[in-house]
């Protein structure tokens, strides 16, 4: 699916649709007798749920928002999230922070190879005083990639080593 604005029904349903392949797949592995592989299913969901959940914390609606979203926007990548959030007050002007993570991610993705598979990892992690999100695309890359310019109150900053790109936003 091309990025594109979400309806809350279209988001609803992709969700539902998530979480039933994650039903499936436990039902599956409980019917074929492996217990071991349905409880460790259970475990990865439940943990996957707990740092969805915690992006709330983060008080960045729309960008909480563009992080739930990501992977039925951007089908390009496998995604894994971490978050380790304490609630604080955020001096960053929310909607320039997901304009700006959507603006990266367009970018990143110009210079993928459509043969190849890309993961991405993001961390997002915030005391009461700060927070970062961090994105950390694993595959090749067409080029150096220009970061775009931030005007919200936070700062971003990207790094390439090994071709693993790792690009961080952050603010009070």
């Amino acid at each position: 699916m091309e990025s594109e604005n979400l309806t809350i029904g279209k988001a609803l349903k992709f969700a539902r649709h998530d979480f039933l392949n994650e039903l499936q797949l436990m039902l599956l592995y409980m019917d074929l007798g492996k217990i071991p592989e349905a409880r460790r299913a259970l475990l990865v969901a439940t943990e996957r749920m707990r740092h969805l959940s915690m992006l709330e914390k983060l008080r960045l609606p729309k960008t909480e928002m563009w992080l739930n979203t990501f992977e039925w926007r951007h089908t390009a990548f496998s995604k894994k999230l971490y978050s380790d959030i304490i609630a604080g007050n955020r001096n960053a002007n929310d909607e320039a922070v997901a304009n700006y993570l959507e603006q990266l991610i367009v970018i990143v993705e110009a210079a993928v190879d459509p043969m190849d598979e890309y993961f991405i990892r993001i961390e997002v992690h915030a005391t009461d005083k700060q927070w970062m999100i961090q994105l950390t695309v694993e595959g090749a890359l067409a080029g150096p990639l220009e970061l775009p310019q931030t005007d919200g109150g936070f700062e971003a900053s990207g790094v390439l080593q090994d071709k693993e790109w790792t690009f961080t936003i952050s603010g009070q």
